[in-house]
């Protein structure tokens, strides 16, 4: 009887492992994640609805994953979750945020969706905390 209970445990218990490790995370989630920081500049134009429309560089910081994010986001249509894996985020601060370089960066923050033409990036990140990268990453090739 005991190694009938012990199966089944153990039947239900490995699937629900391997889905935890697959978790996708949810907008406003904290999240702790690493990678390679880098600055993209595009052009931007004024949109204050006062202004003149002008273009101006402007500067965003991205961190491209070391490893994949598995993001719920809303499709276009119906706006239903949908799991997608992110390579890259858009980090958002107040706070001054390292130079672009190959070094392996770990960043914490929360998950926030952009909700407008104005993010680079469909997954933004609000900084919490980030380190100072000592260590270099491998490349892939």
């Amino acid at each position: 009887m005991a190694s009938w209970a012990a199966l089944l445990i153990n039947l239900f218990a490995a699937p629900a492992h391997a889905e935890r490790s697959e978790q996708c995370v949810y907008e406003r989630d904290p999240v702790t994640v690493s990678g390679e920081i880098h600055r993209q500049r595009r052009a931007s134009a004024s949109s204050d609805g006062w202004s003149t429309p002008r273009s101006k560089k402007e500067t965003t910081v991205i961190l491209k994953l070391r490893k994949p994010l598995c993001v719920m986001l809303p499709d276009d249509v119906s706006m239903t979750p949908r799991p997608r894996r992110i390579h890259e985020v858009q980090l958002l601060s107040d706070d001054k945020l390292p130079r672009s370089s190959d070094k392996l960066h770990h960043v914490e923050g929360t998950v926030v969706f952009a909700n407008s033409t104005d993010h680079h990036q469909p997954v933004l990140l609000e900084v919490k905390q980030i380190d100072e990268g000592s260590k270099r990453t491998a490349r892939h090739r």
